[in-house]
């Protein structure tokens, strides 16, 4: 008897690639759904009693907030009552990827180890003018958080510079090179007179050395390859400046899509940040500034200020979707279909710092979607999902062997398969 192999993923309680059998009936080689991981994560959050819809299931009335993914809802999942159950606080935002109290691996670059190799770039980090500093989002598996880059103009000239920069890039990866042969050797004449923990010390910088070199060598090899070539102009300007915040994030979102479409990397994660711009929106100057009016006290005047950027955030995603959705990859099927995007943030509620029940939406991914899903967080059991879980059944999509993320050490398969 055959087995169907989506029936088979949903009936495993772990997070693991799991192998293909021959009850399956797949073939010798079975590409994975998903090949492509963007992350999205909005510093301030939503509302989130404006953003999850009051019903559950497949028949959901969208709020105002996500009104604009309305033509798009067979393309996205909702998940209230997901998170890490981790420590509170604007500066634990950055376990909305790590899902830990305390820095350490993202899961966007436990993704960019599977795949990172296949592409130019194994990952991008992207914001808008400069990220809050504890907006962080992409961290190494040594807890160090990886910038990112936020002038379009850059992004731009990262993914399609010309090949007249060849020479210039070569010259600054040699010069790197000599660096690291410098730092080695000295490394090395201090080994055999430290003590052990010294040592041991000394084997971890030896290591990150190796990682560095290897990341040197793949920069060499792609170097003789030409850059993509795209129908963009990018801006005369460059919209960082917080109050222009919105239009930096629709210029960012156009070259996500660019640099997914071109296979130029397939992990990126993007923090849209938030602090005290003050933004006005269809014409009309909001009575407060974005991390004002995070904090609103309740006050209904506020909260709907507040949520009319939530909504200006959610339509760019919307058009970022829809982009990803009309591109097609070599074998002719949708972008969409083969990347899966988290939308959502590590701040559950900012008016009182609360680091619960996230808003989360996942689309694309070749993932069963349409639906709300309300995780009934108030009655924890051992069954009772975390948003690790959710990572879990995405890193499998894209071939991760994981059996854990965090605290999290099930999947979600039952509501994506």
């Amino acid at each position: 008897m055959k087995l169907n192999r989506r029936d088979f993923l949903k009936s495993s309680s772990l997070g693991l690639a799991l192998p293909l059998l021959e009850s399956t009936g797949a073939p010798a080689v079975e590409a994975a759904p998903a090949k492509r991981f963007v992350a999205i994560g909005s510093f301030l959050g939503f509302h989130t009693p404006s953003f999850f819809p009051k019903s559950t299931g497949r028949d959901y009335a969208v709020t105002d907030v996500l009104r604009p993914l309305e033509d798009l809802r067979s393309d996205f999942s909702l998940f209230s009552g997901l998170d890490h159950r981790a420590p509170n606080g604007h500066k634990h935002w950055s376990n909305y990827l790590t899902g830990k109290g305390s820095r350490g691996v993202s899961v966007d670059q436990l993704m960019a180890a599977k795949v990172g190799d296949q592409t130019r770039f194994a990952s991008l980090q992207v914001t808008c003018g400069a990220p809050p500093a504890q907006g962080l989002m992409s961290f190494t598996r040594e807890g160090i958080s990886l910038p990112c880059i936020g002038r379009p103009s850059l992004l731009f000239g990262t993914l399609f510079s010309a090949d007249s920069d060849k020479a210039r890039m070569a010259y600054m990866l040699d010069s790197g090179r000599s660096v690291l042969d410098l730092a080695l050797r000295e490394a090395k004449a201090l080994q055999a007179t430290v003590n052990q923990r010294d040592r041991e010390k000394l084997d971890e910088y030896f290591s990150s050395v190796r990682e560095v070199e290897a990341t040197v060598q793949k920069q060499r090899k792609w170097l003789e390859k030409p850059m993509p070539k795209v129908d963009f102009k990018p801006p005369k300007f460059d919209p960082v400046a917080p109050d222009l915040s919105l239009e930096c994030e629709t210029l960012m979102y156009e070259l996500i899509a660019l640099a997914l479409e071109t296979d130029s990397t397939r992990v990126i994660s993007f923090v849209l940040p938030g602090s005290g711009q003050v933004f006005t929106i269809d014409g009309e100057r909001l009575g407060a500034g974005y991390h004002g009016l995070s904090h609103h006290g309740n006050d209904p005047a506020k909260i709907s200020d507040f949520n009319k950027i939530g909504r200006e955030h959610v339509a760019r995603f919307g058009t970022f979707l829809r982009r990803l959705k009309g591109m097609k990859d070599p074998a002719g099927a949708s972008i969409l279909d083969s990347t899966s995007v988290l939308y959502g943030s590590g701040m559950g509620d900012a008016n009182t710092h609360n680091n619960s029940r996230l808003p989360i939406l996942v689309a694309g991914g070749g993932f069963k979607h349409g639906a709300h899903h309300a995780i009934d967080r108030d009655n924890p059991s051992s069954t009772t999902p975390l948003l690790g879980d959710l990572f879990l059944s995405i890193m499998q999509s894209m071939g991760v062997e994981a059996r854990t993320f965090a605290k999290a050490n099930r999947n979600m398969n039952d509501y994506l398969l």
